[in-house]
């Protein structure tokens, strides 16, 4: 046998080597199990808790029942305030994350350090919440929507600005080239050959974002911006339970309403009301095709419906010089941090903020990696199955984290705070990470499923080597997203005193302690950021 024979004969390792990815792949599921056990031990989470807060759930319904309205009218006008809230925030945040995202795109920035800025605005506003945006403004300007618009615009600019940004950049570079051969300028190029190809993806980010702001702005009126999220806070803190159904029903109702409505635009506006094919041109003039009709009625629409909303929340170019004296003196009332008041409950009290989190999260990843399966085309067994999981998942995205907080807490009771919020939270993740799940799975590659089956792997098999295996890098990065989330909603435990440090933030809202808030809720933003640069850093080694 020759040497070159021998080489060819050497057997072939089976195993591939070890690699960042692979260990990655392999430590994270492992770590998060670990940690989430952890979590759940540390709340005192068990089933004699689960079945106790049941009987209590239960019977805190039995006594709602039936739902009532005291003052329809005055719930209805609280509605609308809320609407407004929504829209006014919303377009305040598409107007300044517009202009952020030409500074920040590479193809469009006028210079590296504009774009360095830009960007670093956009990060800015994303990383502090919009609660927090909320109770600054509520101290600077007094209760009313108006903080709420604010709070809202502010922190959507981060979700918005950063999307548009990708938007911006993913525009062909020839067709404004094309427009800058005719001798247009820049201005001109950006808005004939850049922001038309921008648009779609623009109109759909700011529907979504509707969804969103509809839903946080009911937890905003519980801090003094009004609407109807102050009604469903009064009427839980009074016990009124009818009441707080009642009002439940109506915020439930209209939060279907708005995804409807911003379905069927997004559908209208980015799939239907297009021409099959190009219309004959007359001349130089652009003819009036269905599509570009209904684009201008939606648009001129959407701008009156905005200035209506601008109007009725207040937020009108006079109150800007009052804002702006109010945030000013508003500043001083918030910094610097006094950390003397909790500084004996304050590392105890971050320990169960985490623990409520992680619980939570480990939680609500395995009941949305369930619920997220029997909801996916390509996995659920039947379509009957398929249908009750979207209705569950679509029936828990509808509730806001506000009222599940509020409901677990009224059912298990203050002294119970830190396993009501989990529980509430948990719902809360399960319902989004559920539907990435479902519309994940539904994207999966058809090949490595072929390939496996023609082995005679079985169903089992199948699932834990071509589902669960391609959804691996995808759910690392929505369980540690639902982490981010889970840690920021301790502001939402403390509105309702839920756990040590959340009653502490509670009674120093109330007390106009803004110095002490400042205290508490730094240390959650450093947390927030340790996560937000594991995530970065384990989304880089799945790719």
């Amino acid at each position: 046998m020759t040497h070159g024979s021998a080489a060819r004969a050497a057997p072939v390792p089976l195993t591939p080597p070890p690699s960042a990815r692979r260990i990655a792949a392999w430590a994270y599921p492992v770590v998060f199990v670990l940690l989430g056990v952890l979590a759940v031990r540390h709340v005192g989470i068990g089933l004699a808790a689960l079945a106790e807060g049941g009987d209590a759930m239960g019977a805190l319904l039995a006594r709602a029942w039936t739902p009532t309205l005291a003052a329809p009218a005055t719930t209805f006008a609280h509605v609308l305030d809320t609407l407004s809230m929504t829209i006014a925030g919303t377009a305040l945040a598409v107007a300044a994350a517009a202009v952020l995202a030409v500074l920040a795109a590479r193809n469009t920035t006028p210079g590296p350090a504009v774009r360095s800025l830009a960007l670093a605005l956009i990060v800015g506003c994303r990383a502090i919440p919009d609660i927090v945006f909320a109770i600054f403004f509520v101290a600077a300007l007094g209760i009313g929507p108006l903080p709420g618009v604010l709070a809202l615009g502010l922190h959507s600019i981060g979700m918005l600005g950063k999307l548009f940004t990708e938007a911006v950049e993913a525009a062909d570079d020839g067709i404004g080239e094309a427009v800058a051969a005719t001798g247009a300028g820049p201005v001109r190029r950006l808005l004939a050959g850049v922001f038309p190809q921008a648009v779609p993806s623009m109109v759909a980010v700011t529907l979504y974002r509707i969804d969103i702001n509809f839903r946080a702005s009911v937890l905003l009126g519980a801090v003094g911006a009004g609407g109807i999220g102050m009604d469903l806070r009064t009427a839980f803190g009074f016990t009124d339970y009818r009441e707080a159904l009642g009002i439940s029903c109506v915020v439930v109702a209209v939060v279907f309403l708005v995804e409807a409505v911003s379905l069927g635009l997004r559908a209208l506006l980015l799939g239907g009301g297009r021409a099959s094919g190009l219309p004959p041109v007359r001349g130089t003039r652009v003819p009036w095709t269905a599509g570009r009709t209904v684009t201008h009625v939606a648009a001129w629409g959407g701008l009156i419906v905005a200035a209506v909303a601008f109007w009725r929340s207040g937020a009108t170019p006079g109150a800007v010089p009052a804002a702006v004296a109010g945030s000013l003196q508003a500043l001083t009332e918030f910094f610097p941090p006094d950390f003397a008041p909790v500084l004996d409950i304050l590392g105890p009290g971050l320990a169960e903020v985490c623990a409520i989190a992680m619980a939570a999260t480990f939680l609500g990843v395995l009941g949305g990696l369930v619920l997220g399966l029997l909801a996916a085309r390509t996995v659920a067994p039947h379509p009957a199955v398929r249908a009750v999981a979207r209705a569950a998942l679509a029936f828990l995205r509808s509730i806001p984290d506000l009222l599940l907080v509020l409901l677990f807490v009224a059912a298990f009771g203050i002294a119970e705070g830190a396993v009501a919020g989990t529980c509430a939270l948990a719902l809360f993740t399960a319902s989004f990470v559920g539907k990435l799940v479902a519309d994940t799975a539904e994207e999966i590659r058809p090949g490595p499923k072929e390939a496996i089956l023609s082995t005679g792997a079985s169903r089992v098999q199948e699932l834990l080597y071509t589902v669960l295996g391609q959804l691996t890098p995808r759910l690392t990065g929505h369980s540690l997203y639902a982490l981010d989330v889970n840690l920021r909603s301790f502001l939402v435990l403390g509105i309702v005193g839920a756990g040590e440090i959340g009653f502490a933030l509670s009674r120093h809202i109330r007390s106009l302690d803004y110095d002490v808030v400042t205290a508490i809720v730094l240390p959650i933003f450093a947390i927030v950021l340790v996560v937000e640069l594991v995530s970065a850093s384990l989304r880089g080694a799945l790719r």
